[in-house]
C-alpha cells in the first residue's frame, strides 16, 4: 500500500476561544499555507507562540507517532480569490487548510486522513 502524506512546520500565531466549554481554535502559520486546528483542552494544549509539527497523511502509523492523532475526512476543497481552502472533519472537529498552490492528493473530498499534531521540540 502507498502511503501519502505532507509534514508542515507551524507557528502558533493566536488563539480563540469557541462556545463549547475546553474547545479553542488555533490559528497557525506553516510554510507557505495557514492551518485553522480546532482542539480540546482536554486532548492537547496548545498556546500563543508554540512551535507544532502537523502530519497529514493516509497512514494511521504515522499518524500515531504524535501527541494527536485523529482520522478525518476531506468535506471539502473550495476556491475564494487566489486562495485553496481544504476542511477536515474529524468527527465535527474542523481542521482548516489554506494554500495558494492547488490542492494535490491526498487532499480530495472524501479521502481518509489521519492528522497528527506535536509541539516541535
Amino acid at each position: 500500500m502507498v502511503y501519502e502524506m505532507v509534514s508542515y512546520e507551524c507557528k502558533v500565531r493566536s488563539i480563540e476561544p469557541l462556545r463549547y466549554i475546553g474547545m479553542y481554535r488555533a490559528i497557525s502559520d506553516c510554510d507557505s499555507v495557514e492551518i485553522t486546528l480546532e482542539m480540546n483542552e482536554k486532548l492537547m494544549k496548545i498556546s500563543e507562540g508554540d512551535d507544532l509539527v502537523i502530519n497529514i497523511s493516509t497512514s494511521k502509523k504515522e499518524c500515531l507517532q504524535h501527541h494527536f492523532c485523529g482520522k478525518g475526512h476531506v468535506v471539502s476543497v473550495t476556491k475564494l480569490d487566489n486562495t485553496y481552502r481544504v476542511v477536515v472533519s474529524i468527527a465535527g472537529i474542523l481542521v482548516v487548510i489554506k494554500m495558494k498552490e492547488q490542492p494535490k492528493s491526498p487532499f480530495k473530498v472524501m479521502n481518509e486522513l489521519y492528522i497528527g499534531v506535536s509541539k516541535k521540540q
